[in-house]
């Protein structure tokens, strides 16, 4: 299974440094140097770590939607995350972390085997969170959540699934799944953009951060089919 790292709530924030292009953040025995890098087409960030130890530098494999490159201020929270805020942006948009050291770095660096960070997008106030209904097949899983779409229309949101397989009579792409090549789609959940996946039937079936915030976005909270159309679904409130 796929694990994605989580929204963190920021109920306030003051902005204590100057617009700059380069932030250097001193975490332990590393310091991460958070920069906007130019190009003829774009601007990102950069991202590179002074192991302060061995004096050598590191570039990270760098997980998630990466914020719009835009003056920016950062602050470290922890030793885990670092706060970002990027300015002339509205504010529900200017909010990001910079992940260092969470449970889910940890994972991703464990199985990548090199030095890892991810991006993940900041919450005002309360995030929707998701619920979880799982039970076995023709339990009544899609029935349940037919019906709390339709009470609720306003609070409930339909996020949809990615696949691999092939698409069946009158189903659409994009309405009913988003169909996808398999490499893609294995090189999109190997970069952090899936918040979960599992291997079905010989196919891939995943959940990607891009299609929940597309709901949440609307302030809803969102749905899925789950990994496994037969086994669970899901939603949020």
């Amino acid at each position: 299974m796929g694990e994605e790292a989580p929204e963190f709530r920021v109920d306030r924030i003051t902005l204590g440094s100057k617009d700059c292009q380069q932030n250097a953040i001193v975490v332990g025995d590393k310091t991460y140097v958070i920069g906007r890098t130019d190009d003829d087409s774009k601007s990102t960030f950069g991202i590179k770590i002074l192991d302060k130890l061995t004096q050598t530098w590191i570039v990270p494999t760098v997980l998630g939607a990466q914020p719009p490159s835009k003056s920016h201020s950062a602050i470290l929270v922890n030793e885990e995350k670092i706060l970002v805020v990027e300015k002339g942006i509205s504010l529900n948009d200017s909010i990001w972390f910079l992940e260092i050291d969470t449970p889910f770095v940890k994972q991703q660096r464990k199985i990548k085997g090199s030095e890892v960070v991810s991006w993940s997008k900041g919450v005002l106030g309360v995030a929707q969170k998701p619920v979880v209904i799982s039970g076995p097949s023709g339990v009544g899983k899609g029935t349940l959540i037919a019906k709390l779409m339709k009470e609720y229309p306003l609070k409930f949101g339909f996020s949809v699934s990615h696949t691999t397989r092939s698409p069946r009579v009158k189903e659409i792409d994009g309405v009913h799944y988003h169909f996808a090549g398999r490499s893609k789609m294995e090189q999109d959940i190997s970069e952090g953009e899936f918040l979960e996946f599992a291997h079905v039937h010989g196919n891939l079936y995943g959940t990607s951060i891009e299609a929940v915030e597309s709901v949440t976005d609307e302030g809803k909270g969102h749905r899925n089919r789950g990994t496994n159309p037969k086994a669970s679904k899901e939603c949020s409130c």
